[in-house]
Parts: C-alpha cells; structure tokens; sequence
C-alpha cells in the first residue's frame, strides 16, 4: 500500500507525499523506484527508517506554511536534477504533502521549462490542495525571475 498522499508528478523521476508514517512506507517508495527522499519538515524522519530502506536523505527544514528561501530552493532542485542525471528517482515530502511540497514541484517545472502560472496550476491539477500560500506562489514565481534573469540556473533537466 503507498505511503500516505503518494502520487507521481514526473514518472519514474519525482514524487510526492505526506510525511511518511512508519519504516514500511520508506520500504515501499524505496522498492517502488524512489531512490532519494528530501524532507522539507522541521523534524526529520529517523534516520534507521531511511537506513534500513536503503535510502538517500535530504533534509531541509522548511516552516510549514512557509516557502523555501531562494537558496532552500536552488539546493532542493539542484539535488533532484543531480539525482535523476543517475537515473535515481526522488520523492518530496513535508507534512500533508500540499504546501512546501507543491512550492517545490512547481519550481521543478519551472525549471522543466513551464511558465510560474502554468506550473503552479499542474501541481493543483496533480495534487489538488498544493501551494498553500500567496509567499509559497511567489516563491515559484521569483525562482521563475531568477533563472530567466541571467541567474545561472541549479542545472537543466534532462529532455523528456
């Protein structure tokens, strides 16, 4: 059974969640294709859980309702398009999945190459509820800015 809120937003590439609840939903993403796990909670998920599920943690503690900061952000895609140049698939996870999650997907699309509005509405269509806040949009919308304002981006990702 997935893990809580499992949906894939970039198959077999990213997806996302609520926060796991026990060891055997890290086991599931893990033998479902998700190789490396980035938590946006403030409490990191016990680190024997993703030991013994073989996989790869990235945590970067974000306030719920809250967006990421420009650098949070750069990091977290930064380490999903180095993630899938290995061919590893990722999940992103916070707490129910929708706010700091759906600010991460859209910039992940944004730097797929799709316009902030246009992003942010794919995520809602994906996973209705996401993007929770008028700063959590505006963070998809400055990440939008910088990349197109000369900003070397993270890294591009690969074609589809």
């Amino acid at each position: 059974m997935p893990p809580p809120g499992f949906s894939w937003v970039d198959r077999p590439r990213l997806a996302a969640l609520a926060r796991p609840d026990t060891a055997e939903d890290l086991r599931w993403l893990r033998r479902n294709g998700v190789e490396v796990l980035i938590s946006l909670t403030e409490e990191p998920l016990p680190r024997r859980w993703v030991n013994e599920a073989g996989l790869l943690a990235v945590s970067v503690p974000v306030p719920d309702f809250e967006a990421p900061t420009d650098r949070q952000l750069d990091h977290i895609l930064d380490a999903i398009l180095k993630a899938h140049r290995t061919g590893m698939g990722v999940a992103v996870h916070c707490a129910a999945g929708l706010g700091r999650t759906g600010t991460v997907l859209a910039a992940y699309l944004v730097a797929g190459g799709e316009e902030p509005r246009s992003a942010l509405a794919r995520v809602r269509e994906l996973r209705p509820g996401s993007v929770e806040t008028a700063d959590q949009e505006r963070a998809v919308e400055a990440y939008a800015r910088r990349r197109a304002g000369g900003s070397p981006p993270v890294s591009d990702p690969e074609p589809r």
